[in-house]
């Protein structure tokens, strides 16, 4: 007989297998990342992984889902109490923790079009152009925020930030990441904020 679990149990199995989910995408990929690594790292029966996703792939896109609504929250927090004296500085810091949050949780692996085709094979359409369309949302969420409403401007700044965080797939070639994302950051601050 199956176990039954408590409320608290399931929220807590779920945020557990999401952090493994991300630690595994960070270190093996999706395609080498596997259910039986997953429920060894959370210490749980491989029966009850099913409980909670229909696949990996479901668990991933579930992990950055949820990743990208704490954050969202966090950085438009943050954006609220900047500093307006030292505005570039500010917004650096705030685009920097965003940039370097998403790359130390590892889902930056999804950014790469051939690791996201893979975990969306089984979706419907509908739920893959969702997926798609929010990976940009967030962008341009921020963006909006600074009353920006040439839909050209926005188009090109939120292209700019986009491909900042494709440069983590590239960090094996990159010496010092963290240093290159705080300059590329500060330049399209001081345009934005120009």
């Amino acid at each position: 007989m199956p176990k039954i679990y408590t409320k608290e149990e399931k929220d807590s199995i779920r945020a557990e297998l999401r952090k493994a989910s991300a630690v595994c995408l960070g270190k093996y990929g999706v395609r080498h990342t596997t259910v039986d690594e997953l429920v060894r790292m959370v210490n749980i029966p491989k029966g009850t992984f099913y409980l909670f996703y229909e696949n990996k792939e479901h668990l991933f896109l579930d992990a950055l889902e949820d990743f990208s609504r704490r954050e969202e929250e966090k950085y438009l927090e943050m954006l609220e109490s900047l500093d307006e004296n030292h505005i570039v500085t500010s917004l650096t810091k705030v685009f920097c923790e965003m940039a370097l949050s998403f790359y130390r949780s590892g889902l930056y692996q999804l950014l790469d079009n051939n690791q996201m085709a893979l975990v969306m094979r089984g979706l419907e359409s509908e739920e893959k152009e969702r997926i798609l369309k929010s990976r940009y949302d967030y962008i341009n969420k921020i963006l909006y925020y600074f009353s920006i409403e040439d839909d050209e401007e926005i188009s090109s700044f939120s292209a700019a930030f986009s491909s900042i965080f494709y440069l983590m797939l590239h960090d094996s070639e990159i010496n010092d990441m963290e240093k290159a994302l705080r300059t590329l950051i500060r330049g399209l601050v001081l345009q934005l904020v120009e």
